[in-house]
């Protein structure tokens, strides 16, 4: 099928993947009510245009943090994309090379940070085009351990999510019994050790009502890249972000 649009887009990937591993791509939490809010509200959003201004060729690149992009659009952070395609994060690293856009790696991805940062370069050599989104971890050594990494891989700033104290309950996951992932596949960000066999093991990413702004401090000293918190809502969380 050739998809025109994005709910095409949603359709096909509806038809073609598994139906436990589609609801945990579409799914929200509980209710799903924030979900359909989401998509309401955004389809509200419009545009008032102008008309014969002579502007000349319409230009859609801009800059987010003091980096070209081609579009006003980012990758977002979603886990398990080997669950959808083979090549997994590495495939969406090329198509947002190819678009001229950021990818934002999820912590929880299928593919190391290192290998997409490969994929990425490899495309278009994107330099920058490539930020890294962190769960902040009981253990901030560990969590500084995997902070290099991206570092290292070339990331050019960290996305923290903040509105995440505790893992949402997912009715579809439940339903589905979708408590874990395929054997050969896991969060290869997260892998503490390899064992004889040449297989890692996965750690849990832990989640914790206790952090407080004085853990992006913490972040702030250990780390020279830029930092954006995601998943800010209340006016007033945004100004002491500022």
């Amino acid at each position: 099928m050739q998809a025109f649009s994005l709910r095409e887009i949603e359709c096909e990937a509806q038809r073609k993947l598994d139906p436990a591993v589609y609801d945990y791509f579409a799914g929200g939490a509980d209710d799903e009510i924030t979900l359909r809010s989401n998509e309401t509200a955004f389809a509200k959003i419009g545009l008032l245009p102008r008309v014969m201004r002579g502007a000349g060729p319409v230009k859609l690149e801009t800059t987010i943090l003091g980096h070209q992009i081609s579009l006003p659009v980012l990758v977002a952070p979603t886990a398990f994309h080997k669950l959808a395609h083979s090549e997994g994060e590495c495939a969406t690293a090329r198509a947002a090379a190819a678009a001229g856009t950021i990818m934002i790696v999820s912590m929880a991805s299928t593919v190391a940070i290192e290998d997409v940062a490969t994929a990425l370069r490899q495309k278009a050599g994107a330099k920058d085009n490539l930020w890294f989104q962190i769960y902040l971890q009981p253990d901030l050594g560990f969590t500084e351990s995997i902070i290099r990494r991206a570092e290292a891989a070339g990331c050019s700033a960290l996305v923290v999510t903040v509105d995440s104290p505790t893992f949402g309950s997912r009715h579809r996951d439940l339903r589905n019994r979708f408590n874990d992932l395929p054997s050969g596949m896991c969060c290869e960000n997260l892998r503490e050790r390899v064992n004889r066999n040449g297989r890692g093991r996965a750690s849990q990413i832990l989640f914790s009502p206790e952090f407080s702004w004085k853990d992006i401090d913490w972040l702030r000293k250990v780390t020279q890249r830029q930092v954006v918190l995601k998943g800010i809502v209340h006016p007033e969380d945004a100004k002491l972000a500022l």
